[in-house]
Protein backbone atom coordinates (compact mmCIF):
# COMPACT_ATOMS: atom_id res chain seq x y z
CA UNK A 1 0.00 0.00 0.00
CA UNK A 2 1.28 3.45 -0.95
CA UNK A 3 0.62 6.48 1.22
CA UNK A 4 0.14 10.17 0.50
CA UNK A 5 0.06 13.46 2.33
CA UNK A 6 -3.18 15.19 3.16
CA UNK A 7 -5.21 17.14 5.70
CA UNK A 8 -7.49 15.21 8.03
CA UNK A 9 -9.87 16.23 10.78
CA UNK A 10 -9.11 13.70 13.48
CA UNK A 11 -11.95 14.82 15.77
CA UNK A 12 -14.03 17.98 16.11
CA UNK A 13 -11.55 20.84 16.57
CA UNK A 14 -8.52 18.67 15.80
CA UNK A 15 -6.95 18.92 12.34
CA UNK A 16 -3.59 17.46 11.32
CA UNK A 17 -1.34 17.16 8.30
CA UNK A 18 -1.02 13.43 7.76
CA UNK A 19 1.32 11.32 5.66
CA UNK A 20 -0.34 7.93 6.15
CA UNK A 21 -3.42 8.32 3.93
CA UNK A 22 -3.62 5.51 1.35
CA UNK A 23 -3.20 6.50 -2.28
CA UNK A 24 -6.45 5.51 -4.03
CA UNK A 25 -6.35 2.52 -6.37
CA UNK A 26 -8.35 3.36 -9.47
CA UNK A 27 -10.94 1.07 -11.00
CA UNK A 28 -11.64 0.45 -14.68
CA UNK A 29 -13.67 3.65 -15.12
CA UNK A 30 -11.61 5.93 -12.89
CA UNK A 31 -8.68 8.28 -13.35
CA UNK A 32 -6.00 9.16 -10.82
CA UNK A 33 -5.18 12.83 -10.31
CA UNK A 34 -2.19 14.54 -8.77
CA UNK A 35 -3.78 17.35 -6.76
CA UNK A 36 -1.97 20.68 -7.00
CA UNK A 37 -4.27 23.01 -5.07
CA UNK A 38 -7.45 23.03 -3.04
CA UNK A 39 -9.63 25.92 -1.93
CA UNK A 40 -10.55 26.15 1.73
CA UNK A 41 -14.34 26.53 2.03
CA UNK A 42 -15.10 29.21 4.62
CA UNK A 43 -18.34 27.50 5.66
CA UNK A 44 -18.43 23.75 4.95
CA UNK A 45 -14.80 23.03 5.82
CA UNK A 46 -15.07 25.09 9.01
CA UNK A 47 -18.26 23.23 9.99
CA UNK A 48 -16.54 19.87 9.54
CA UNK A 49 -13.57 21.13 11.54
CA UNK A 50 -15.79 22.30 14.39
CA UNK A 51 -18.06 19.26 14.34
CA UNK A 52 -21.15 21.35 13.49
CA UNK A 53 -21.98 19.54 10.26
CA UNK A 54 -20.86 19.35 6.67
CA UNK A 55 -19.91 15.68 6.53
CA UNK A 56 -21.48 13.66 3.73
CA UNK A 57 -24.73 12.10 4.83
CA UNK A 58 -24.57 14.11 8.05
CA UNK A 59 -22.38 11.43 9.60
CA UNK A 60 -20.78 13.58 12.27
CA UNK A 61 -19.14 10.48 13.79
CA UNK A 62 -17.13 9.74 10.63
CA UNK A 63 -13.81 11.02 11.92
CA UNK A 64 -10.97 10.96 11.05
CA UNK A 65 -12.00 12.44 7.72
CA UNK A 66 -9.93 13.78 4.81
CA UNK A 67 -11.08 17.35 4.19
CA UNK A 68 -11.78 19.37 1.05
CA UNK A 69 -14.12 19.61 -1.94
CA UNK A 70 -12.47 22.40 -3.98
CA UNK A 71 -9.45 20.52 -5.28
CA UNK A 72 -7.81 20.90 -8.69
CA UNK A 73 -5.43 18.40 -10.21
CA UNK A 74 -3.87 16.76 -13.24
CA UNK A 75 -4.74 13.30 -14.55
CA UNK A 76 -1.70 11.02 -14.26
CA UNK A 77 -3.26 7.58 -14.89
CA UNK A 78 -6.50 6.14 -16.24
CA UNK A 79 -8.38 2.86 -15.87
CA UNK A 80 -8.59 0.45 -18.79
CA UNK A 81 -12.20 1.36 -19.68
CA UNK A 82 -11.77 5.13 -19.46
CA UNK A 83 -12.24 6.82 -22.84
CA UNK A 84 -13.45 10.35 -22.08
CA UNK A 85 -10.65 11.42 -19.73
CA UNK A 86 -7.03 11.74 -20.86
CA UNK A 87 -3.69 11.81 -19.06
CA UNK A 88 -2.55 15.42 -18.66
CA UNK A 89 -6.04 16.91 -18.44
CA UNK A 90 -7.01 19.20 -15.58
CA UNK A 91 -10.08 18.43 -13.46
CA UNK A 92 -11.70 19.91 -10.38
CA UNK A 93 -13.31 18.05 -7.49
CA UNK A 94 -11.05 15.01 -7.19
CA UNK A 95 -12.66 12.59 -4.80
CA UNK A 96 -11.82 9.59 -2.62
CA UNK A 97 -13.82 6.52 -1.74
CA UNK A 98 -16.04 6.77 1.33
CA UNK A 99 -13.75 4.32 3.10
CA UNK A 100 -10.36 5.82 2.29
CA UNK A 101 -8.45 3.11 4.11
CA UNK A 102 -6.10 2.99 7.10
CA UNK A 103 -9.01 4.14 9.30
CA UNK A 104 -9.79 7.30 7.30
CA UNK A 105 -13.12 8.44 5.91
CA UNK A 106 -13.58 11.39 3.59
CA UNK A 107 -15.37 14.70 3.45
CA UNK A 108 -14.83 14.51 -0.34
CA UNK A 109 -11.09 14.27 0.26
CA UNK A 110 -9.85 17.06 -2.01
CA UNK A 111 -7.12 18.10 0.44
CA UNK A 112 -4.92 15.15 -0.36
CA UNK A 113 -1.99 14.61 -2.69
CA UNK A 114 -3.98 12.32 -4.98
CA UNK A 115 -7.64 11.90 -5.87
CA UNK A 116 -9.93 10.37 -8.46
CA UNK A 117 -12.44 11.39 -11.07
CA UNK A 118 -14.77 9.00 -12.83
CA UNK A 119 -15.62 8.48 -16.49
CA UNK A 120 -19.34 8.46 -15.80
CA UNK A 121 -20.18 8.76 -19.50
CA UNK A 122 -18.32 5.53 -20.29
CA UNK A 123 -20.04 3.80 -17.37
CA UNK A 124 -23.48 4.76 -18.63
CA UNK A 125 -22.63 3.80 -22.21
CA UNK A 126 -21.55 0.37 -21.02
CA UNK A 127 -24.64 -0.11 -18.85
CA UNK A 128 -22.47 -0.43 -15.76
CA UNK A 129 -24.07 0.17 -12.36
CA UNK A 130 -21.32 0.69 -9.76
CA UNK A 131 -21.63 -0.40 -6.14
CA UNK A 132 -20.80 3.18 -5.15
CA UNK A 133 -22.52 5.93 -7.23
CA UNK A 134 -20.29 7.56 -9.85
CA UNK A 135 -19.12 11.09 -9.26
CA UNK A 136 -21.15 13.35 -11.49
CA UNK A 137 -19.88 16.39 -9.62
CA UNK A 138 -16.57 16.89 -11.39
CA UNK A 139 -15.45 18.96 -14.35
CA UNK A 140 -12.57 19.44 -16.75
CA UNK A 141 -10.92 22.87 -16.92
CA UNK A 142 -8.48 24.27 -19.51
CA UNK A 143 -4.76 24.96 -19.22
CA UNK A 144 -5.55 28.68 -19.49
CA UNK A 145 -6.64 28.47 -15.83
CA UNK A 146 -3.85 27.63 -13.42
CA UNK A 147 -4.33 25.25 -10.49
CA UNK A 148 -4.39 28.00 -7.84
CA UNK A 149 -7.11 29.95 -9.67
CA UNK A 150 -9.01 26.70 -10.19
CA UNK A 151 -9.32 26.52 -6.40
CA UNK A 152 -12.19 29.04 -6.67
CA UNK A 153 -13.77 27.67 -9.86
CA UNK A 154 -16.33 25.57 -8.02
CA UNK A 155 -17.31 28.48 -5.74
CA UNK A 156 -17.73 30.78 -8.73
CA UNK A 157 -19.94 28.28 -10.55
CA UNK A 158 -22.02 27.69 -7.41
CA UNK A 159 -22.68 31.42 -7.15
CA UNK A 160 -23.34 31.67 -10.88
CA UNK A 161 -25.91 28.88 -10.69
CA UNK A 162 -27.51 30.52 -7.63
CA UNK A 163 -28.09 33.75 -9.54
CA UNK A 164 -29.84 31.70 -12.24
CA UNK A 165 -31.82 29.58 -9.78
CA UNK A 166 -33.06 32.69 -7.94
CA UNK A 167 -34.29 34.13 -11.24
CA UNK A 168 -32.08 37.22 -11.03
CA UNK A 169 -32.10 39.06 -14.33
CA UNK A 170 -32.08 42.40 -16.07
CA UNK A 171 -33.65 45.06 -13.87
CA UNK A 172 -33.89 42.89 -10.73
CA UNK A 173 -33.48 44.66 -7.40
CA UNK A 174 -31.36 42.37 -5.24
CA UNK A 175 -30.39 42.55 -1.56
CA UNK A 176 -27.52 40.29 -0.46
CA UNK A 177 -26.50 39.65 3.14
CA UNK A 178 -22.88 38.50 3.33
CA UNK A 179 -19.78 39.68 1.46
CA UNK A 180 -17.55 36.66 1.73
CA UNK A 181 -16.27 35.07 -1.48
CA UNK A 182 -19.66 33.47 -2.22
CA UNK A 183 -21.63 36.61 -1.47
CA UNK A 184 -19.36 38.75 -3.63
CA UNK A 185 -19.52 36.21 -6.45
CA UNK A 186 -23.32 36.10 -6.24
CA UNK A 187 -23.34 39.91 -6.39
CA UNK A 188 -21.01 39.88 -9.40
CA UNK A 189 -23.12 37.41 -11.38
CA UNK A 190 -26.25 39.35 -10.43
CA UNK A 191 -24.72 42.57 -11.75
CA UNK A 192 -23.54 40.78 -14.90
CA UNK A 193 -27.14 39.65 -15.41
CA UNK A 194 -28.33 43.27 -15.22
CA UNK A 195 -29.42 43.51 -11.58
CA UNK A 196 -29.09 46.43 -9.18
CA UNK A 197 -27.46 45.07 -6.02
CA UNK A 198 -27.34 46.25 -2.41
CA UNK A 199 -24.91 44.26 -0.25
CA UNK A 200 -24.79 44.06 3.56
CA UNK A 201 -21.85 42.91 5.67
CA UNK A 202 -20.11 43.77 8.95
CA UNK A 203 -16.61 43.99 7.45
CA UNK A 204 -15.90 47.19 5.57
CA UNK A 205 -12.92 45.76 3.68
CA UNK A 206 -15.12 43.07 2.18
CA UNK A 207 -17.74 45.58 1.10
CA UNK A 208 -14.99 47.58 -0.61
CA UNK A 209 -14.04 44.42 -2.54
CA UNK A 210 -17.71 43.93 -3.46
CA UNK A 211 -17.79 47.39 -4.99
CA UNK A 212 -14.51 46.93 -6.85
CA UNK A 213 -14.92 43.34 -8.04
CA UNK A 214 -18.67 42.87 -8.35
CA UNK A 215 -19.71 46.40 -9.25
CA UNK A 216 -22.22 46.52 -6.40
CA UNK A 217 -24.13 49.78 -6.56
CA UNK A 218 -24.72 50.18 -2.80
CA UNK A 219 -23.22 48.69 0.35
CA UNK A 220 -24.33 48.79 3.98
CA UNK A 221 -21.81 48.21 6.76
CA UNK A 222 -24.07 46.76 9.45
CA UNK A 223 -21.40 47.20 12.13
CA UNK A 224 -21.66 50.98 11.63
CA UNK A 225 -25.08 51.52 10.06
CA UNK A 226 -28.62 50.41 10.83
CA UNK A 227 -29.91 48.38 7.89
CA UNK A 228 -33.49 49.29 8.75
CA UNK A 229 -32.69 53.00 8.82
CA UNK A 230 -30.87 52.86 5.50
CA UNK A 231 -33.53 50.79 3.72
CA UNK A 232 -36.67 52.04 5.44
CA UNK A 233 -39.68 50.71 3.52
CA UNK A 234 -37.67 49.79 0.41
CA UNK A 235 -38.55 46.44 -1.16
CA UNK A 236 -36.52 44.09 -3.36
CA UNK A 237 -37.33 41.43 -5.91
CA UNK A 238 -34.83 39.05 -4.34
CA UNK A 239 -33.22 39.13 -0.89
CA UNK A 240 -30.49 36.54 -0.20
CA UNK A 241 -28.92 35.13 2.94
CA UNK A 242 -25.37 34.10 2.10
CA UNK A 243 -24.37 34.16 5.78
CA UNK A 244 -26.17 30.97 6.79
CA UNK A 245 -28.31 32.10 9.73
CA UNK A 246 -32.08 31.83 10.11
CA UNK A 247 -32.16 35.28 11.72
CA UNK A 248 -30.67 36.71 8.53
CA UNK A 249 -33.36 34.91 6.49
CA UNK A 250 -36.05 36.54 8.65
CA UNK A 251 -34.45 39.98 8.37
CA UNK A 252 -33.98 39.67 4.62
CA UNK A 253 -37.59 38.60 4.25
CA UNK A 254 -39.00 41.87 5.53
CA UNK A 255 -37.45 43.68 2.55
CA UNK A 256 -38.97 41.43 -0.14
CA UNK A 257 -41.84 42.80 -2.24
CA UNK A 258 -45.12 40.95 -2.57
CA UNK A 259 -44.50 38.06 -4.92
CA UNK A 260 -40.74 38.34 -4.44
CA UNK A 261 -38.22 35.74 -3.34
CA UNK A 262 -36.10 35.05 -0.27
CA UNK A 263 -32.97 33.12 -1.30
CA UNK A 264 -31.39 30.95 1.36
CA UNK A 265 -27.92 30.33 -0.06
CA UNK A 266 -25.87 30.33 3.16
CA UNK A 267 -25.27 26.88 4.65
CA UNK A 268 -27.24 26.70 7.90
CA UNK A 269 -25.41 25.36 10.95
CA UNK A 270 -26.35 22.06 12.56
CA UNK A 271 -27.99 23.84 15.51
CA UNK A 272 -29.84 26.39 13.34
CA UNK A 273 -31.57 24.57 10.49
CA UNK A 274 -35.29 25.01 11.22
CA UNK A 275 -36.88 27.94 9.40
CA UNK A 276 -40.05 29.20 11.09
CA UNK A 277 -42.24 30.11 8.11
CA UNK A 278 -44.58 32.04 10.40
CA UNK A 279 -41.81 34.65 10.62
CA UNK A 280 -41.66 35.07 6.85
CA UNK A 281 -43.86 37.68 5.14
CA UNK A 282 -47.03 36.61 3.36
CA UNK A 283 -47.08 36.11 -0.42
CA UNK A 284 -43.36 35.63 -0.95
CA UNK A 285 -41.39 32.56 -2.00
CA UNK A 286 -38.66 31.00 0.13
CA UNK A 287 -36.07 29.29 -2.06
CA UNK A 288 -33.67 27.18 0.03
CA UNK A 289 -30.37 26.63 -1.75
CA UNK A 290 -28.12 25.61 1.15
CA UNK A 291 -26.55 23.12 -1.24
CA UNK A 292 -25.78 24.23 -4.80
CA UNK A 293 -27.81 23.07 -7.76
CA UNK A 294 -26.73 23.16 -11.40
CA UNK A 295 -23.21 24.42 -10.71
CA UNK A 296 -21.60 21.86 -13.03
CA UNK A 297 -24.12 22.47 -15.78
CA UNK A 298 -23.14 26.14 -15.88
CA UNK A 299 -19.40 25.65 -15.38
CA UNK A 300 -18.46 25.84 -19.06
CA UNK A 301 -20.16 29.24 -19.21
CA UNK A 302 -18.30 30.31 -16.06
CA UNK A 303 -14.99 29.17 -17.57
CA UNK A 304 -15.75 31.09 -20.77
CA UNK A 305 -16.33 34.24 -18.70
CA UNK A 306 -12.91 33.77 -17.10
CA UNK A 307 -11.24 33.21 -20.44
CA UNK A 308 -12.77 36.30 -22.04
CA UNK A 309 -11.78 38.50 -19.09
CA UNK A 310 -15.17 39.21 -17.57
CA UNK A 311 -14.15 37.38 -14.38
CA UNK A 312 -10.78 37.39 -12.64
CA UNK A 313 -10.61 34.42 -10.24
CA UNK A 314 -7.68 36.02 -8.39
CA UNK A 315 -10.10 38.59 -7.00
CA UNK A 316 -11.89 35.90 -5.02
CA UNK A 317 -9.04 34.69 -2.83
CA UNK A 318 -6.65 36.67 -0.69
CA UNK A 319 -4.08 34.11 0.50
CA UNK A 320 -2.17 31.15 -0.97
CA UNK A 321 -0.50 28.96 1.65
CA UNK A 322 1.40 25.67 1.63
CA UNK A 323 -0.95 22.87 2.69
CA UNK A 324 1.14 22.35 5.81
CA UNK A 325 -0.09 25.72 7.10
CA UNK A 326 -3.68 24.56 7.49
CA UNK A 327 -3.87 25.97 11.03
CA UNK A 328 -2.85 29.40 9.79
CA UNK A 329 -5.48 29.13 7.05
CA UNK A 330 -8.14 28.26 9.61
CA UNK A 331 -7.25 31.24 11.78
CA UNK A 332 -7.26 33.64 8.83
CA UNK A 333 -10.73 32.45 7.88
CA UNK A 334 -12.04 32.40 11.45
CA UNK A 335 -10.93 35.97 12.11
CA UNK A 336 -12.11 37.12 8.65
CA UNK A 337 -8.61 38.33 7.80
CA UNK A 338 -8.76 36.24 4.65
CA UNK A 339 -11.40 36.49 1.97
CA UNK A 340 -10.52 32.95 0.93
CA UNK A 341 -7.44 30.74 1.26
CA UNK A 342 -6.08 28.40 -1.42
CA UNK A 343 -3.87 25.58 -0.17
CA UNK A 344 -0.91 24.77 -2.42
CA UNK A 345 -0.06 21.05 -2.48
CA UNK A 346 3.16 21.66 -4.42
CA UNK A 347 4.67 23.43 -1.42
CA UNK A 348 5.26 22.10 2.08
CA UNK A 349 6.65 25.34 3.54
Amino acid sequence: MEFMKGIAVMAPGVVEVRYDIPVPEIGDYEALLRVHACGFCNVTDMEILSGQGGLEGGAENMYPTVLGHEGAGEVIAIGKKVRNIKVGERWIHPNLRRNVGNGYHKAHGGMAEYGMVCDTQAMLEDGYVPAEPPWYRQHRFPETIDYIDAGVLLSLSESHSAAVNFGIGNGSKVLIYGAGPMGIALAMFSVLRGAHVTQVDRVGERLAIAKEVAGVQRTINSSEQSVSEVLGDEKFDVACDVVGLTEVIYEAGQYVRQGGLIGGMGVLRAHDRLVDVSRLPNNVSFHPLNFPYGEYDIMDETIAMIEDGRIDPKKFYSHVLPFTKIHEAMELVRTKKALKVILDFDREA
